[in-house]
């Protein structure tokens, strides 16, 4: 059984991963299927590490302005 893309975005996380339990207890996959899901997580951490570094650079911003106004300011 197949899902159109309106009906498959329409269902919740919790609906994808019970439908795809269900079928998977009579499915038989290949190594591709561990490879595609090490990829995922794999660009999940780099998301993650992403997110800080931005963040991280933000702050640097915010702190590199901050200093060149007091320094403007005391000159």
């Amino acid at each position: 059984m197949s899902h159109t893309i309106a009906v498959l975005r329409k269902l919740t996380d919790d609906q994808l991963i019970e439908q795809h339990d269900n079928l998977a207890k009579n499915t038989v996959v290949g190594t591709k299927y561990y490879q595609d899901e090490l990829r995922s997580r794999s660009n999940d951490r780099l998301g993650q590490r992403m997110l800080w570094l931005t963040i991280a650079n933000a702050v640097l911003a915010a702190a590199a302005v901050i200093v060149s106004i007091v320094a403007l300011s005391m000159s």
